[in-house]
Parts: structure tokens; C-alpha cells; sequence
């Protein structure tokens, strides 16, 4: 049998992969190994505390077979878990949300943001939440889907706020969490420990509100310690994957405080976005990307910033597979095959393309097939001919047929607007964002 740390790390990377970020720090990453003996493997939780408690319940309960069939696939072995708590007399009081501070990524920072044109209100929100808390806006409520940074906004906040206000009480929680623990408290009695750890914070940060929803125990006590909190001064912020009136089952209380403060979305990056996010990434590898390759994932990959992360990490095993720091096209591509081939994908046609076109200039719908030659009309109907040729390898005449021109007229756009995309970068991030947008599904 390999060692016990080597297949528990093991273990942790697949259970990584299989759980929220959120859900892992929170269970996963406290957890020591401890030995394998005879056909039982024995891991250890922080502390005979409340919080030990919870995660050790946790752990056998909810993540129980999980947790069993990842270590089988590491092993080869049918391993029973066994949990126990780590000695630890030097916990805090059970009552101090202070020493939640752990739970929150010390990578979650504002300067590790990358900022764009969809995602700027929720950051300059954040910030300024940081800066001055229950003076801006509060509740701050952001929403967007998954993978767009939500949590890694939630969780800056947390950071800045407890790198510049020592002493303070902030905890950071979940709703999943939130629910569990208030299930445990009502159970072992302990309903008073419970409110006053939420209660009595300077700072509450609250992930995935929207599970909330379809539990009407966890939604009574959050709403009177939303109200204990806001009459008391104190700052709230929540996300969710959905604005709070488009929350079903949601109490008409609840979705009325949660509207209070200031909503603010953050939608997929764009292709500026994602160029910036791919780089800041790079800067800190041991590996040689060309410009070409960037753009060739930023282009590929657009639904959010968590599958831009894995398919830069695909990349990088990939190169290390092969022993290679210097990433090759051939490689990326190789590397992403089996990705975008489960990609959703949009049944392309000339209208489809015509159609965004029109919409990224702003023109009414049907300007570029109209007998219009102004400017305004034919540059953008010239752009939609060359894309309609290299998107779809489309004849020239069947373009023609589309746009009411005939084929040489194309063949001259088409020729005309490659010679630009030569010469003109900015034409050329035009042409990269129609295309993705194009391609989206």
C-alpha cells in the first residue's frame, strides 16, 4: 500500500474535481490522513469542537460515499472511512466566528481580479463594500452563473476586510452550511450558539443563497438574522445564480431585503476578458505560450472563467506529459480536442451570421441585405461576407445569394477585408469576438 499522504492527496484532487470549490475548502481541506490499517482508512478532523463536530458529520455522512469510492479508485481497495478529531486545545471560543478567517482562499484577492466590461459594477461594488462596509450598499447581492467569480468576489471582500480592520468578526459562510448547522443546533439543542455566532458578526458573507430557497426552516432564521444584522449596522453580502425575484419558492420577505442594497451581475467574459484572464494566469507558469494559442483557447472557450482555468491546466498536463515547456498549436489542440468536442454547437448559417453582425454595429435587422451603400451599411455587410467565407467555407455565390449581390462582388469584400485583417489589430479583435459570438450556442 502507497503512503498515507501520497493517496490522500491522490483522493483530494479527484474529490476536487467533483465538489464546489466552496464545499472542498470547507470539508475536504481540514482534513489530515492518518493510516491505513487492515480494510479501514482513518483521516482526522481539527479539534473536538461544534466545528470539528460538523465536519466530522459531514464527512460520514454526506460525503461518506463519495469520499469511499474516490479512494477506491486511488487504491484498487474497498476502504471503510473512519473519522476521528485531531487533539487541539488551542481553538477559539465556540461562540467567535473570527476563526472562520481559514475557510476563505488567500488567493481570492482584488488585484488577482481580472476586470472587464462584465463583471466592472460587481467589482467596483465589492470594493467599495470592503472599504466601507454598511455605508454603500447593504446588502450587496451579487448574481451570475457558475464559474464567473462570484465567489472570488465574495471571498476579496473577506480578505481586504480582515487584512484592514484586525479585531473585527466576519464569517463566511454558505447557505448549504447555514442549513446544515442550524439542522445540528436544533437537534443537540444548541439553538442560542447557533444565533449568536451569526448574529453577532461584523461582517457576514453568505455563497449559493439561492439553495435557501427550497427550505423553509433555514429561510425563517436567516431572515430574522438578516434583520438582526441590518438593524444592527452590520455589513451583508450574498451571491446567487439568479436575481432574488427570479428565485422561485424564495419567501416575498426575503426577495424584498435581499433587494434592499444594489444588485449587481456578472455575465461570461468577453474576449478582452478572457485574453486578460489567460495571461495573468501564464505570467507565473514555467511554459512558453505564442499569442497565437491564447487567443486560440479565448476564442474556443467562452462560457466562463472556471473552464478557461481547466483548459489552460488540460494544456499545462499535457506539455508536462510530453516533457515539453514550449506549448506548441499542435498541443493545445490536441490538449482541448475532447473538450470542445462536448461543447454545445450552434447550427451555423449566413442569417445567423448576418444576424450578429447587424447586431454588433447596431444596424436594424435586414440593413446588410437591403440595396443600401453608405458606409455605415457596407463596411460591416463586408465583415459579414468574410466571416460567412472563413466560418463556413461557403461558395461565393451562395454568399451572394444571401447578402441579394453577386459573386464577384463578394469575392472582392472577402479579398478586401482579409488584406485589412492583415494590416489592422483592431479589425482583427472585431472579426475574433463576431466569430465567438457567432459560435455560441
Amino acid at each position: 500500500m502507497e503512503n498515507i499522504n501520497i493517496i490522500w492527496g491522490n483522493v483530494t484532487r479527484q474529490l476536487q474535481d467533483e465538489m464546489s470549490t466552496v464545499a472542498f475548502d470547507t470539508w475536504i481541506k481540514p482534513v489530515k490522513p492518518v493510516e491505513v490499517a487492515g480494510s479501514s482508512i482513518t483521516l482526522c478532523v481539527p479539534g473536538g469542537s461544534q466545528k470539528g463536530s460538523l465536519n466530522k458529520s459531514m464527512l460520514v455522512t454526506k460525503y461518506r460515499s463519495l469520499i469511499e469510492s474516490s479512494i477506491e479508485t486511488v487504491t484498487g481497495k474497498n476502504l471503510e472511512l473512519d473519522v476521528c478529531f485531531e487533539n487541539d486545545n488551542s481553538s477559539k471560543a465556540l461562540d467567535d466566528p473570527i476563526k472562520y478567517e481559514s475557510t476563505l482562499n488567500p488567493k481570492y484577492t482584488f488585484e488577482n481580479f481580472i476586470v472587464g466590461n462584465n463583471n466592472n459594477l460587481a467589482q467596483a461594488a465589492s470594493l467599495a463594500v470592503a472599504e466601507s462596509p454598511a455605508h454603500k450598499y447593504n446588502p450587496l447581492f451579487i448574481y451570475g452563473g457558475s464559474g464567473l467569480g462570484k465567489t472570488h468576489l465574495i471571498q476579496a471582500i473577506g480578505n481586504y476586510y480582515i487584512k484592514n480592520n484586525p479585531g473585527k468578526r466576519i464569517l463566511y459562510t454558505t447557505s448549504e452550511k447555514f442549513t446544515y448547522e442550524l439542522v445540528t443546533a436544533i437537534r443537540e439543542k444548541t439553538n442560542q450558539e447557533f444565533r449568536n455566532k451569526h448574529r453577532t458578526v461584523d461582517l457576514l458573507l453568505m455563497d449559493d443563497v439561492q439553495f435557501l430557497a427550497t427550505k423553509e426552516l433555514a429561510q425563517e432564521e436567516f431572515f430574522h438574522t438578516f434583520n438582526a444584522l441590518y438593524e444592527a449596522g452590520k455589513q451583508i453580502v450574498l451571491t446567487s445564480d439568479r436575481l432574488p425575484s427570479e428565485t422561485p419558492h424564495l419567501t416575498d420577505r426575503l426577495k424584498t431585503r435581499f433587494q434592499m442594497g444594489l444588485l449587481a451581475d456578472i455575465q461570461p467574459p468577453d474576449y478582452e476578458t478572457r485574453l486578460a484572464i489567460l495571461k495573468s494566469k501564464i505570467e507565473n507558469e514555467y511554459f512558453t505560450f505564442d499569442e497565437e494559442i491564447v487567443e486560440y483557447v479565448a476564442n474556443n472557450i467562452t462560457s466562463n472563467v472556471r473552464d478557461l482555468e481547466g483548459a489552460l491546466k488540460r494544456i499545462l498536463a499535457y506539455a508536462g506529459i510530453e516533457r515539453t515547456n514550449t506549448i506548441s498549436m499542435e498541443l493545445a489542440q490536441k490538449a482541448l480536442k475532447e473538450i470542445l468536442s462536448t461543447l454545445p454547437q450552434r447550427n451555423i448559417t449566413i442569417n445567423v451570421i448576418i444576424d450578429e453582425v447587424e447586431k454588433y454595429y447596431h444596424l436594424p435587422k435586414g440593413s446588410l441585405i437591403t440595396k443600401k451603400r453608405s458606409n455605415d451599411i457596407a463596411y460591416p455587410r463586408h465583415i459579414a461576407m468574410y466571416i460567412s467565407r472563413i466560418t463556413l467555407d461557403s461558395s461565393y455565390g451562395s454568399i451572394g445569394d444571401a447578402f441579394n449581390r453577386d459573386h464577384s462582388t463578394v469575392m472582392n469584400a472577402v479579398k478586401k477585408i482579409k488584406k485589412m485583417v492583415t494590416e489592422d489589430a483592431e479589425l482583427r479583435e472585431i472579426i475574433d469576438e463576431l466569430v465567438t459570438n457567432i459560435k455560441k450556442d
